[in-house]
């Protein structure tokens, strides 16, 4: 297939591919928020509607109690005290009407009806439904079927009612009141809630308000035991915006397929050819040929991109000859730098000391052999120093490539080991050494790098003395020589310099024998770690690939 008809298809499916996963993605995420703002919706409008009985309860048991503690019931109990009056009969209709009740009884102790707003034939009958209220001493108000007289006759409504009690005299009258659950409350829902309530007693609706398209959701407010409220919430308008979204995102992705074919097409047949020669050039210059520049004629941004790729080139092949000569004096300033600071230092003592000789031979001074003798000492040792210090930059400027053999690593330990047979005083060296474990290695330059760090480990030890521990184990794919020690461990500041040239904590150290134990180690294939606590000890950890035995047969 050619590369124009590839180019041709993969803008196609490049520009519909989104579409196909984004689409659905969307519109779930969009059917998730709709859903979500309806559940919401819905919530909001139960709670409120939730709220509202909540607030009616609280008026009735506001009312109930001022209605128990008032003056006007005080009067309604000196009439029972004194045989009654017919203004009784009529008393309770009067203080459920300037209470705001529509459901009010007064009774005596033992239950019978002394006056009823709401079923004045009531009078002188017991009321179980309302008296059981103020029997259970429920302060607040509970749904309660209450029997109403209309023009269809005795029928029973549902209403919040509560109780209390006042005593006048040896005379308790219990005041029973609330409000009824009937078509203005179901009215007064519907209007909050925006949605189809019901108010329902078993399977039998007592009324009804509101309208609510199919399909709809119903939530339910219970009115224990006597019936509930149901809330009817329409999903419809949710439905129609789905369909609408899906019809909408269908015309996009026939559109964008179109479209991203025919421009494909044309795309293709434009930057074809260069995008070849940008290809084989780009192949050509990660090889190393840096020289190499697109001839390629273009126009738009495909040429603006070719002459950014000649730029490119040229700056790339400027930039490396810049770096690698930047490097080069930068590597050799540093070198110059750290050695010249190694090897001044020496250098002062050298000449104090001769200073010293030649003042005393100018004054003819009876100490002038005591002094030589001092000086000459001093001037050796800090020539010695010297000497260590050329020996050490010869040995880290001209390390030898390692010449690779199949060694043991537990023999390999061992052998240096040997050579602290007889550690200083007050230092305990110890082994744990895993057998069979091999790597290719230059014996000479592994064996380098363990004394320098068992030397290290000694020398951190100082005088207080303490145990080396050095171990051969297997890690992973990687057999592990470690060198640890219960010494003062390594501060953390240090930790990234210590295989750093001419780094050093140790008095008189030159800061190459971690260098050249690094480098060693990363010629290896290896790497060389430090580990430990600062106050608990260092571990050293030279890292090396685990031999593959069958290379050796």
């Amino acid at each position: 297939m050619r590369l124009r008809t590839r180019l041709a298809l993969a803008f196609a499916l490049l520009a519909v591919l989104p579409l196909l996963v984004v689409v659905p993605l969307a519109i779930r995420d969009l059917r998730h928020t709709l859903s979500g703002e309806l559940n919401a919706r819905t919530r909001s409008s139960t709670a409120a509607a939730r709220a509202a009985l909540e607030r009616t309860s609280e008026d009735v048991r506001r009312a109930i109690e001022e209605l128990a503690q008032s003056v006007a019931l005080e009067d309604v109990a000196r009439e029972v005290r004194a045989g009654g009056s017919p203004q009784l009969a009529g008393s309770a209709e009067r203080l459920m009407k300037s209470r705001g009740l529509t459901v009010l009884s007064l009774f005596d102790s033992q239950g019978t009806t002394l006056s009823s707003g709401h079923l004045p034939a009531r009078i002188g009958d017991p009321d179980e439904a309302l008296f059981s209220v103020a029997r259970a001493g429920q302060r607040d108000p509970v749904p309660v079927l209450v029997e109403l007289r209309d023009a269809h006759g005795l029928r029973k409504m549902p209403a919040l009612v509560t109780a209390r009690s006042m005593d006048y005299g040896a005379l308790r009258i219990w005041v029973v009141g609330g409000v009824l659950l009937d078509q203005s409350m179901v009215d007064h829902l519907a209007n909050l809630a925006g949605a189809e309530v019901r108010l329902r007693i078993g399977e039998d609706v007592l009324a009804t308000a509101g309208t609510a398209r199919p399909p709809v959701v119903t939530e339910t407010i219970a009115l224990p035991p006597v019936g509930r409220i149901e809330l009817d919430y329409s999903r419809a308008a949710l439905l129609d915006a789905e369909q609408g979204i899906v019809r909408a995102f269908g015309t996009l992705v026939a559109i964008g397929l179109a479209l991203s074919v025919l421009l494909g097409l044309l795309i293709a047949r434009r930057i074809t050819r260069p995008v070849e020669a940008l290809t084989s050039a780009a192949r050509e210059v990660s090889q190393g040929r840096l020289t190499l520049k697109v001839e390629e004629r273009a126009s738009g941004e495909v040429g603006e991109l070719v002459q950014a790729f000649n730029r490119m080139t040229a700056d790339l092949r400027t930039t490396t000859e810049q770096l690698v000569a930047s490097e080069r004096v930068a590597a050799w300033q540093e070198v110059a730098r750290r050695l010249a600071h190694e090897i001044k230092n020496p250098l002062t003592p050298i000449q104090m000391s001769l200073e010293t000789l030649l003042a005393a031979k100018k004054a003819q001074s009876p100490r002038f052999h005591a002094l030589f003798e001092e000086s000459a000492g001093a001037v050796l040792e800090e020539v010695e120093r010297l000497r260590r210090i050329v020996d050490e930059f010869s040995r880290f400027a001209r390390l030898p490539r390692p010449k690779l053999e199949a060694l043991d690593a537990a023999d390999l330990v061992a052998q240096v080991l040997a050579l602290y047979a007889a550690p200083r005083p007050g230092i305990a060296l110890r082994s744990e050494l895993e057998q069979g474990l091999r790597v290719r290695a230059d014996r000479d330059q592994l064996t380098q790098v363990l004394v320098n760090l068992v030397k290290n480990a000694e020398e951190a030890l100082g005088e207080k003395g303490g145990t080396i521990t050095v171990r051969a184990r297997r890690r992973d794919a990687e057999v592990a020589l470690e060198v640890e020690d219960d010494g003062p461990g390594i501060r953390p500041e240090d930790r990234a310099r210590l295989f750093e040239p001419y780094f050093t904590t140790k008095e008189g150290g030159t800061g190459l024998g971690l260098a050249i134990a690094a480098r060693i180690s990363q010629e290896h294939g290896g790497r060389l770690e430090v580990g430990g606590e600062p106050g608990k000890g260092a571990v050293f950890s030279l890292l090396l690939p685990v031999a593959d035995t069958r290379a050796t047969r």
